[in-house]
């Protein structure tokens, strides 16, 4: 019996996706497992899993055309069943319809400029990796993509590469933890008021599809959720001293501090469920999971891979696993299940130098921590003034259902676990 494929969520803000290319052709043999097409999504560019053995006999939503969560991209079944041939429904990327013979022109139509595709998005067979803002800045420019050296990761070709083809410099290589570089060489919108004599005009730059939903979701999460911050002070001294004892064995490689924060936070949210909750459809809503999203800076933007059930892992399994999730995203390659679920959100700037911050909540979340800087301050100790390495935690809650007890309780047990790290390793 025939079986239909659908469009998924590949992310919690994902509403609709473009498939870029089709990995199967009609006809081809599809077992579980097997990736059917890559589609760009408001996030990043995501594999389709195949969940069914079969033949695939139809392919309803063709490449380059976007589609809705939810809707039928595809049909699998046996060889040789029939299937009934229907147009693809698509949302996007599809060509109009003629008009009609000697229908009258539109009065006072403004004139129709010549549609540009991303350039060369296919050369030699093979499609070019290229960000999704990338595509679109190239359009723009009219930057011929096939032309342009990526220096994002494994050669994808990012937005300050477009634009450093289109102003004929070469773009600088990809630095992971780099600030992006300063928007330049896109001309500004017509009409704009002049400038006095001797000023620099400003730029303008369109949005990336991740940028338009970053921005959609921040707004979205300040109107409806009224914030509420609760700030901790974590002395850190054990919890390094746990990092350096355990980094030289080879199943902790890698371990990071933010691996123990994760890990804290996870104690935390075990110890006060009520803070990995969120208000959905005017109600309140506990998971039964603790999924904790680890906010991740890519030269485009943000990403929230997220571990699934943080609470029911080793400190060994948080290392490996934050480890891959994050990788996958700074890759722009991350799985499928990589960007949905989360349940609570950590924000860590500490690389940063930075002292103190707060975070915006995640919509469909409750709360998320912001982790600063650990710095080296004077702290009394047994009457005794010395040296301690001192790190400070803000905790966001949505108060509609969260109040301050209940944030104050999920701090002191993250700061526990952090300051008696044995907590970590249970």
């Amino acid at each position: 019996m025939a079986t239909d494929v659908k469009m998924p969520q590949l992310s919690d803000t994902m509403s609709s996706g473009k498939i870029l290319t089709w990995k199967k052709k009609e006809g081809d043999q599809v077992s579980r497992g097997d990736i059917l097409a890559e589609v760009e999504t408001d996030k990043a560019n995501l594999e389709i899993e195949s969940f069914f053995n079969g033949t695939l006999l139809k392919i309803l939503v063709p490449a380059s055309s976007t589609a809705k969560v939810g809707e039928i991209i595809a049909v699998i079944g046996a060889a040789g069943e029939s299937v009934a041939a229907g147009p693809a429904t698509t949302t996007a990327a599809t060509p109009p319809p003629a008009a009609p013979k000697a229908a009258a022109p539109a009065p006072q139509a403004a004139p129709v400029t010549a549609q540009t595709t991303p350039l060369s998005v296919v050369s030699n067979g093979e499609r070019i990796k290229a960000s999704p803002l990338a595509k679109r800045v190239a359009e723009q420019l009219q930057v011929n993509l096939s032309s342009v050296q990526g220096s994002g990761p494994h050669g994808r070709i990012i937005r300050r590469d477009v634009e450093a083809a289109a102003g004929g410099s070469a773009a600088p290589a990809y630095q992971p933890v780099s600030t992006p570089a300063p928007v330049q060489h896109v001309a500004p919108a017509p009409q704009m008021p002049a400038v006095n004599a001797g000023q620099a005009a400003g730029t303008f730059t369109p949005l990336s599809k991740m940028r338009e939903t970053i921005a959609r979701r921040m707004q979205e999460s300040v109107n409806t959720s009224p914030h509420f911050y609760v700030t901790t002070t974590v002395n850190m001294g054990e919890a390094i001293r746990l990092r350096e004892a355990l980094k030289e064995k080879p199943e902790y490689k890698g371990i990071s501090m933010n691996h123990l924060v994760i890990k804290a936070a996870a104690y935390g949210l075990k110890h006060e469920p009520r803070v990995n909750a969120a208000m959905k459809n005017d109600q309140l809503y506990q998971p039964a999971q603790i999924n904790i999203g680890v906010i991740t800076a890519i030269p485009d933007g943000l990403l929230i891979p997220v571990l699934k059930e943080v609470d029911a892992m080793t400190l060994k399994d948080v290392v490996f696993e934050a480890r891959a999730a994050i990788e996958r995203a700074r890759a722009g390659r991350p799985s499928s299940t990589d960007l949905s679920g989360g349940t609570f959100s950590i924000s860590n700037m500490g690389m940063f130098d930075v002292e103190n911050f707060t975070a915006i909540i995640n919509p469909g979340q409750g709360g998320i921590l912001a982790v600063s800087a650990t710095q080296q301050q004077p702290v009394v100790q047994n009457g005794q003034i010395v040296v301690g390495s001192l790190m400070k935690a803000t905790v966001s809650v949505d108060h509609r259902i969260i109040d301050g007890v209940m944030a104050s309780t999920f701090l002191k047990h993250f700061k526990e676990a952090l300051e008696m790290p044995a907590l970590l390793m249970a």
